[in-house]
């Protein structure tokens, strides 16, 4: 999978220099929290990307899987080409029989609220590891000054690498379609 942004731009944010084998472990966190932003979406949107499905049109309609469509490449069935119509999100055939649809989706480059806050789930995974000693899904409860002391408790829902719900609802208006499917690239 693709990350959003690169363990270079991470160091940038961070205002810190990542060891060669830092590096390696902030690109792991980076797909991780791609990952994770992707599954808050519900779409890839990045990179662009070629699929093909099989359908069964709604009354000549099919939805299709992916946003953003960059463009419908074919519509087959019975490897024939058929004669479709395409509108934002969809296209239409003149018959209810299945089609294979081929279409390219996705951006270029990633969107940079979703690089931003790839790295901020990054930053979050780091300052676990080097205050906890790991990762984990439990939240920081207090500091002390004197004698440096942090105290972490279980945070439940919200702790770990998770954005706030807010963040989670904005992002999802931005890239999300609203009802999710999954498209196996072929």
């Amino acid at each position: 999978m693709v990350a959003f942004t690169t363990a270079a731009e991470v160091a940038t944010r961070l205002n810190r220099q990542f060891t060669g084998a830092e590096m390696a472990w902030v690109d792991a966190l980076l797909v991780d929290a791609s990952a994770y932003l992707r599954g808050v979406i519900g779409q890839e949107v990045y990179p662009v990307t070629q699929s093909t499905f099989t359908a069964w049109p709604d009354f000549g309609r099919v939805d299709l899987p992916q946003w953003p469509v960059v463009s419908v490449d074919a519509v087959e069935r019975d490897g024939e080409p058929v004669s479709y119509e395409y509108r934002p999100g969809y296209i239409t055939v003149s018959s209810d029989d299945p089609v294979d649809v081929t279409f390219t989706w996705g951006v270029a480059t990633p969107p940079e609220i979703l690089a931003s806050l790839a790295a901020v789930l990054v930053g979050q995974a780091i300052m676990a590891v080097e205050t906890a000693g790991g990762l984990t899904f439990g939240g920081l409860s207090s500091i002390a000054l004197d004698d440096f002391r942090a105290a972490f408790t279980n945070g439940g829902y919200d702790s770990g690498m998770v954005l706030p719900r807010p963040q989670q609802a904005l992002i999802r208006r931005m890239f999300g379609r609203g009802d999710v499917s999954v498209v196996e690239t072929r």
